[in-house]
């Protein structure tokens, strides 16, 4: 008995869960892409560099993604990047947090990385957080080692 498809029913059985699977794959990916959904506190950081970082990368907190990067833009008064992000509004951010530039993980896009501090008082919304720490890329860091400026 060849089935309704006429023998063909196993290949056409196995192209729908591909086709399935695919759908939902997407849906995933696209509905992550959004990142942070609920209320949004709004910061703002200052780069000498902000190399490699867009709008729409991830913001972490010990590699946990709490916001996005909503703009990077060069401020002509003080040729420093400006970098505006949100965070999850119930994270509460120390005034000496400290921010900077990296990957999530071996082959990630960068991300801003908050590295908060210990005081007590809070960030306002909308606060501008300058410690700004540059991460020295892969490259530097190995052009240090073998030209001596410092160490791996």
């Amino acid at each position: 008995m060849k089935g309704v498809f006429g023998g063909r029913g196993v290949a056409f059985a196995a192209s729908m869960l591909v086709l399935v699977l695919t759908g939902v794959f997407l849906f995933y990916a696209l509905t992550l892409r959004q990142g942070p959904v609920g209320p949004q506190t709004p910061y703002r950081a200052v780069f000498i560099s902000a190399s490699g970082l867009q709008g729409g990368d991830d913001v972490a907190l010990d590699g946990v993604v709490v916001g996005r990067v909503n703009d990077v833009v060069l401020n002509t008064r003080t040729d420093m990047a400006d970098v505006v992000f949100t965070v999850d509004q119930s994270l509460k951010l120390p005034v000496d947090t400290a921010v900077t530039i990296g990957a999530l993980g071996i082959g990630g896009n960068n991300a801003l990385q908050l590295l908060p501090g210990k005081s007590r008082e809070l960030l306002k919304p909308g606060a501008v957080i300058t410690n700004a720490r540059p991460l020295l890329s892969l490259e530097q860091q190995i052009s240090n080692y073998i030209f001596g400026a410092g160490k791996l």
